[in-house]
């Protein structure tokens, strides 16, 4: 049984999207496709604030990261308040993005959007390589039983399936606009 697996699911969806601003920033900054970045960015913010923020941290953060220090998992090097500041770190690169797209500030959204994308990136490294598998060897079986018992509820919640799917098929639709470009 694992407590990670569904989590680094999400990852993967949330990597694949932080790819997607990788590549538009790119567009942006070596083709001159500015209306693009200005276009799409939005739609990378709305990810951000509804996939990760609210339907992957209310796991992560709510659920697991309590149960790791609850049971006392994590004594001997705890890397959760790590984990922590680089998701606040995160989130103020995002809100540098969301006043970048107000001012119309090419290059601060592009520099923001790049440094979002390499902190997530390193950060979801992290977590899936040395925070995960120090928490799967540190809960018992019954502790994975009741998390991934909050991880069901907390997905019904916010509408699991609703949200992969939109989610999934948006990445699909701007993957294949980039493509174009």
């Amino acid at each position: 049984m694992l407590a990670t697996e569904h989590l680094m699911k999400e990852h993967q969806l949330i990597l694949k999207y932080v790819d997607l601003m990788e590549r538009s920033v790119e567009l942006s900054s070596k083709s001159g496709h500015t209306a693009l970045l200005f276009e799409k960015t939005p739609f990378f913010i709305e990810f951000i604030h509804e996939f990760a923020d609210k339907f992957h941290h209310a796991k992560e953060e709510n659920i697991l990261f309590r149960y790791l220090e609850e049971m006392g998992v994590l004594t001997h090097c705890n890397p959760i308040p790590q984990m922590l500041n680089e998701h606040g770190k995160a989130r103020k690169l995002v809100l540098d993005m969301e006043n970048a797209l107000l001012t119309n500030d090419k290059d601060k959204l592009e520099s923001n959007s790049a440094q979002y994308a390499r902190l997530l990136k390193e950060h979801i490294y992290k977590e899936d390589n040395i925070l995960y598998p120090m928490g799967e060897r540190g809960l018992s079986d019954t502790a994975k039983s009741s998390l991934l018992k909050e991880y069901t509820e907390t997905d019904q919640r916010f509408d699991n399936q609703s949200i992969w799917s939109k989610y999934e098929a948006l990445a699909v639709d701007f993957d294949r606009q980039l493509s174009a470009y």
